[in-house]
């Protein structure tokens, strides 16, 4: 329970970082996707439905701070969820090389899901055109930062293990 809720917290502070602060960098309107890279690691490592839940929670947080749509990110997080995991049952992924390119595939699968959600509900003609760079911009930098992420998360995973082995 300790966990996820530490887990929960970290993915509060990271759709902050990422709607907030993150926009404050040079790179424009690309901002990486730390929430995905979120989403996937409990994909990968804590397949719970409380992980599940935390992922829907955490995309509608990012749709109520940032999205024209209610919803969009919270149905993206949760299908990049359900990807990952019923991927990584038939691959293994411990090394920091498999899970940038796990990271990279599910941020392709999030922004074709944006994409063509937002081109159905919004009604915009060659939507994918202007989109599709910056999918593929924000899947590369996110596969990129993942491994970091990842080795975070995993500290803190051992931290509270390790407090509770003590307790």
């Amino acid at each position: 329970m300790k966990l996820s809720l530490l887990f929960f917290a970290v993915g509060l502070i990271l759709v902050h970082l990422q709607t907030t602060l993150l926009h404050l960098l040079p790179l424009g309107p690309i901002v990486p996707d730390f929430v995905l890279v979120l989403c996937v690691y409990w994909a990968l490592y804590h397949p719970t439905v409380g992980a599940v839940l935390a992922s829907f929670v955490l995309g509608y947080s990012v749709d109520v701070v940032s999205s024209p749509i209610l919803g969009l990110n919270a149905f993206a997080m949760s299908m990049v969820f359900l990807a990952v995991h019923l991927s990584s049952r038939s691959i293994w992924l411990h090394d920091p090389m498999s899970s940038a390119i796990v990271v990279l595939l599910a941020s392709l699968v999030k922004g074709a899901a944006l994409a063509l959600l937002s081109a159905v509900f919004l009604n915009a003609e060659r939507f994918w055109i202007g989109a599709f760079p910056y999918i593929i911009i924000e899947a590369v930098i996110a596969a990129a930062l993942a491994p970091i992420v990842f080795a975070l998360l995993r500290r803190g995973q051992s931290y509270v293990e390790r407090s509770r082995v003590a307790a």
